[in-house]
């Protein structure tokens, strides 16, 4: 589904998952960075909710489709920063005006772009 960059098919296959929850709850806005070697995640995705519900559906959808393949750790439930750890996998999801201040894209600024919609 995805044009990421090629690399592992396992890694692609389980970041073309994460990115169909992604999509199919219509965030906004998606990002990947691949992670350099002074980040303890390979993959950071940061995206954009319109509201509190739609960023609880996606913890949902993520559980629901992943929960017998890996453990989820989920941070800011019913806040305007969630933070969602899968695997090697970091998701940062905001909304509109969390996003804009927090500006998390200065912070990997050293990390590579592999993917970006919206």
């Amino acid at each position: 589904m995805s044009n990421l960059r090629k690399q592992n098919i396992q890694e692609s296959y389980f970041l073309d998952t994460l990115l169909d929850v992604i999509y199919s709850q219509k965030l906004q806005e998606v990002i990947i960075y691949e992670g350099n070697n002074s980040l303890a995640h390979k993959n950071i995705i940061i995206a954009t909710a319109n509201s509190n519900t739609q960023m609880n559906g996606v913890v949902k959808k993520i559980t629901d489709v992943l929960q017998d393949k890996t453990s989820i750790n989920v941070e800011g439930k019913d806040s305007t920063w969630l933070l969602i750890e899968v695997k090697e996998v970091l998701i940062h999801i905001f909304n509109n005006d969390s996003r804009e201040f927090y500006n998390l894209e200065d912070i990997y600024f050293d990390c590579e772009l592999i993917y970006q919609y919206g």
